[in-house]
């Protein structure tokens, strides 16, 4: 299982959404170069980047160890560039497992993706392989899902912002920008800041990312300058040709290899005493992706964009010296010649089975130009040992072949080797300028061996550590299948739209100068867009809908003098309306006796007096119409008003068991219950059914845990069982007994509510 790594217990405390954080997963790339993969998870998105093999490893050994993490979760998968550690686990991700995400990869990459896999799928069905990870129809089944992507476009899935810059390294190799709610992240991939023969050199994004994932392939090594490596090549290449050798170059069949290849045909072209030694390119794969490399010239330096359409206007990659061997079958292995094969790591293929053929001889020469991982041959070759392990041509009869202690043919090796890297990736110098010209506040560092990245990281601290503590940058290494959680915590900012936005500022001073709008808050992908409700269906693309309520309330005790002085005295001035119901017409009907009814004393207040029609809005939010018999609400439905309206509503109904209720004045003075008209359905209610009423309603608050105390108390009253709790109450004076003060508090407050509003004017003693 995934370890986790814990952070600054400081930092931890300042954060109060879990969401706050980050995680980042490696999958592989973690110090170690090869299958690289790595898992970004911020604000419920989940990115994946690259999806690789490892080089030294075959089958289910090489993938990354995509059993740690469910893949189903994942939004989108972003493919740096093509080369088969950062790439070649694609298919087996899009068809073996539970992956539904979207897969983007920039044009150049996608058409050189499918000629590469499908060679390697072809290469291990021809030998049998039984650890092919996916076949060539699940290759081609799951090509047509893959989306391509220009440089320099933004494109936008699931709140997941993308978009790719050139890195160099490799034709079509891309950094990603991301951004997730406000978050800024930067992924290089493999990149290089070396103004090389094709490639345009790694871009600096014109946005400041948050947190940058970058390679560290090299550590803190640093690169011969360009001029003096290529001379050098040069000079390895022709002392080995004037001894009367054979030049053995193991490379990527593209990447490097045409970096390569167009220094050779300069070369050659400048040197015709070497016209004479063939340069063979023995990659039937790179023969058929040299079109791609045609095609895209438009993503290439200004030096191939001058070759082509200046001067002769032939396009650089015709190459005029240099060979494509499709088969080493039809190699006829005479005199001395320079012979760029593949694989780069010699692990087997045309470039291991040559190794084999020529390493006895040590006219012979081994040039290594590319970066070569732990567990290779590539690498293992390097320390020179007098014989390596026979694979390709194991079964071949040959004087040259010895068994070793195992059993195992061994070839001697007498031919010279020497390694001069051509591989596009940065060095310490061109790495940490680039770290600090980027200006992320976080780092964290991928693709690289354990003692490379460690190197690095320390040699960047040191470089970091006379800043302040908030300038500092940190930087982590996590290892495989280490989860790193990193909090990051940014302001929410909403952008105002539609006619809010339009709307003058207010008065402001020197020293406040905000503005308070009123609005609706509309997230969509983590943008927040603040508006006013008309703007929803523009701005939105919501449909609002208007909830108009009404409720009806029987009054036939109080009269409409009453019921206005009654809700003007709760609520402040009630506003008189005209009359939009049919039903107003009945006014007319009933005018005389209601003018009668609600007639006032001379002793009583000035407003009180205030004659009105029968229909009135309160708050400017709930309109009241009088009507014979009962009183109607209206409001349109939301929070606020529905609160108005129960309050209206609680108003009304109190209003019809009032004393006040039965005289024509609003005096209390002489009023009694027995003088309101059996027509009133809230009159004459027996005391009984008062507290059938306050019991229902402790049940609706309780549940059926509320009974009536035994007979044989003195004081009548209500029990209340909660679990194993118990509280009494007395009706006498409303007191609850209780051992657990919360539970006390809430029921007396309960109690108290009931008889205000069930059972008001009544002595609930008396129904005992």
């Amino acid at each position: 299982m995934s370890a986790k790594r814990k952070l600054d217990p400081a930092v931890e405390e300042e954060l109060i959404d879990e969401s706050d954080h980050l995680t980042f997963l490696c999958l592989g790339g973690g110090n170690e170069v090869g299958r690289s993969c790595h898992i970004l998870k911020y604000k419920g998105k989940t990115v994946m980047l690259d999806a690789g093999v490892h080089p030294a490893y075959e089958g289910l050994a090489g993938l990354p160890f995509y059993d740690q993490f469910d893949l189903s979760t994942v939004d989108v998968l972003l493919i740096s560039h093509f080369h088969l550690d950062h790439a070649a686990s694609l298919p087996y991700v899009m068809t073996k497992t539970n992956f539904r995400g979207r897969v983007f990869m920039t044009h150049p990459t996608k058409a050189i993706y499918k000629w590469l896999i499908q060679d390697s799928v072809r290469v291990g069905n021809v030998h049998n392989s039984p650890d092919n990870l996916y076949t060539e129809a699940d290759h081609l089944s799951s090509y047509s899902r893959i989306e391509a992507i220009d440089y320099h476009t933004t494109l936008t899935h699931a709140g997941i912002s993308i978009t790719p810059y050139h890195a160099g390294h490799v034709l079509g190799g891309a950094m990603f920008f991301i951004e997730i709610a406000g978050l800024k992240i930067l992924f290089t991939g493999d990149y290089s800041r070396e103004d090389d023969r094709h490639l345009v050199s790694a871009e600096v994004p014109h946005q400041k990312p948050d947190l940058l994932i970058c390679e560290s392939t090299y550590g803190t090594a640093t690169h011969m300058p360009r001029l003096e490596k290529e001379a050098r090549l040069m000079k390895m290449t022709t002392e080995i040709l004037n001894r009367g050798g054979r030049v053995l170059m193991p490379v990527f069949a593209l990447g490097r290899a045409q970096e390569l290849l167009l220094i050779l045909d300069e070369y050659w072209e400048k040197h015709p005493a070497y016209q004479s030694y063939p340069i063979y390119y023995a990659s039937n794969l790179a023969r058929k992706c040299m079109d791609v490399y045609r095609t895209y010239i438009n993503t290439m330096n200004d030096k191939i964009k001058r070759a082509m359409f200046e001067g002769e206007g032939r396009n650089p990659w015709d190459f005029r010296w240099v060979r494509s061997l499709k088969t080493i079958d039809r190699f006829e292995d005479v005199g001395g010649c320079v012979m760029l094969a593949s694989p780069g790591m010699l692990q087997n293929g045309v470039s291991r089975e040559l190794l084999e053929r020529w390493c006895p001889d040590p006219r012979n020469g081994l040039v290594i130009t590319g970066y070569s991982v732990e567990g290779t041959m590539a690498k293992q070759i390097m320390n020179e040992p007098t014989e390596i392990p026979a694979v390709v041509t194991a079964n071949r009869s040959g004087s040259t072949a010895n068994r070793g202690v195992d059993g195992q043919v061994m070839v001697p090796r007498r031919c010279s080797v020497e390694e001069l890297s051509f591989a596009a990736h940065v060095d310490y110098a061109q790495n940490s300028g680039f770290i600090e010209e980027v200006g992320a506040k976080v780092v964290i560092l991928v693709h690289g061996e354990q003692n490379n990245m460690g190197r690095l990281k320390s040699a960047l601290l040191s470089k970091n550590g006379d800043r302040k503590d908030k300038d500092k940058v940190k930087i982590y290494n996590p290892k495989n299948c280490e989860e790193l959680r990193i909090p990051f915590k940014a302001d929410k900012v909403a952008k105002v739209v539609g006619k809010l936005a339009q709307k003058p500022p207010g008065s402001q001073t020197l020293a406040l100068k905000e503005q308070l709008l009123t609005g609706v808050l509309v997230q969509n992908d983590f943008r927040l867009s603040l508006m006013t409700p008309d703007d929803l269906r523009e701005y939105a693309g919501l449909t609002t809908t208007v909830v108009s309520c009404r409720q009806k309330i029987p009054m036939r005790a109080a009269g409409v003098g009453l019921v206005r002085w009654s809700l003007d005295n709760m609520f402040g001035a009630v506003v008189d309306i005209p009359d939009d119901d049919v039903e107003a017409e009945e006014e007319e009907e009933e005018k005389d006796s209601a003018d009668e009814d609600n007639e006032m004393s001379d002793g009583e207040e000035e407003g009180v007096k205030r004659k009105s029609g029968n229909t009135f809005k309160i708050m400017d939010t709930v309109t009241v119409r009088c009507r014979k018999g009962y009183v109607e609400l209206e409001w349109v439905g939301n929070m606020l008003n529905d609160g108005i309206a129960d309050a209206t509503a609680a108003v009304l109904m109190g209003l019809e068991t009032s004393p006040a209720a039965v005289r024509p004045t609003h005096t209390h003075a002489h009023s009694a219950l027995s003088e309101i008209p059996e027509t009133s359905p809230h009159a004459h209610i027996r005391h009984s059914d008062r507290i059938e009423q306050v019991l229902t309603f402790l049940e609706a608050q309780f549940g059926d845990c509320v009974t009536p105390l035994p007979p044989g108390e003195v004081v009548p009253g209500v029990r209340i069982k909660i679990d194993n709790i118990i509280a009494n109450v007395w009706f006498e004076n409303l007191d609850v007994e209780c051992r657990n003060e919360s539970l006390k508090m809430r029921v007396k407050t309960v109690v108290e509510r009931a008889v205000e509003t069930v059972a008001p004017f009544v002595d609930l003693l008396g129904g005992y």
